[in-house]
């Protein structure tokens, strides 16, 4: 009866645009980029409402379940769907945020003053995070978002439950692509950071009365921004050259 009454408010709405809508939601609030806590979640409500008829069409006329359990079911299945194809595409791009912490702690940069927000805490992490995104969107994020939502409902047609056995070992391996990924960014600083930190202990042995901290200290810190401001360009690069390829799981 519910459903009945609100097709007699919107007469063209179906039950499959329902579907696609929750799904489509689901994957905005969860992906990088668009689902950042600094857009209104006005904004993020309106992108779904005009992304969703661009890919009804991917969904066949269906008619609602009968009873309000069954729809409730469909609708959590679209929502877990549509937050699991978001969140692996974030689980990958995290590999950014990952790698700026481990370069700020190793170059001494987290010592910086700056405010904490859901990038990193500290303004290396954020400079770098809101500079990659910013990279993607102008590399054509938004138009790989929408084809990955459309391959969503290739995979996992709409009301149907994803095989989780199958689903989980991918995001394993996503999440460790993530972090290799990550270690793969960081590794100038971290390995600078050793052998800087190595080379001042030599130092510190050879001439004990040399104050090796208060002149090693402000010397790694400015060696570390010199290496930032050079190598930043390439880290992003190759960050956002591993979100755009990223492709959904095959998992049969």
């Amino acid at each position: 009866m519910m459903w009945q009454d609100l097709t007699g408010i919107i007469p063209d709405l179906h039950w499959g645009l329902v579907l696609v809508y929750l799904r489509v939601q689901a994957c905005i609030l969860a992906l990088p980029g668009l689902g950042e806590r600094v857009i209104p979640v006005r904004v993020r409500a309106a992108v779904g409402l005009s992304i969703t008829p661009l890919l009804a069409g991917l969904v066949p006329m269906v008619a609602p379940p009968q009873g309000i359990l069954p729809m409730i079911g469909q609708g959590l299945a679209e929502i877990a769907i549509g937050a699991a194809t978001g969140g692996l595409l974030r689980l990958l791009a995290m590999a950014i945020d990952v790698a700026t912490s481990a370069i700020a702690a190793t170059a001494s940069l987290s010592q910086i003053v700056g405010g904490q927000n859901e990038a990193a805490p500290h303004p290396i992490g954020n400079l770098i995070h809101l500079g990659g995104i910013a990279v993607l969107m102008a590399l054509g994020l938004p138009v790989m978002l929408v084809e990955l939502m459309a391959d969503s409902f290739v995979l996992w047609p709409a009301g149907s439950w994803p095989e989780a056995a199958a689903f989980l070992p991918a995001a394993v391996q996503i999440l460790s692509h993530s972090f290799v990924l990550a270690m793969l960014l960081a590794a100038p600083f971290t390995l600078g950071g050793f052998v800087f930190q190595a080379l001042s202990g030599v130092i510190n042995r050879v001439m004990p009365a040399l104050p090796v901290t208060f002149i090693g200290s402000p010397l790694a810190i400015l060696m570390a921004l010199v290496a930032l401001a050079i190598l930043a360009p390439m880290l992003v690069g190759l960050w956002a050259d591993a979100v755009l390829d990223f492709t959904l799981p095959r998992t049969g």
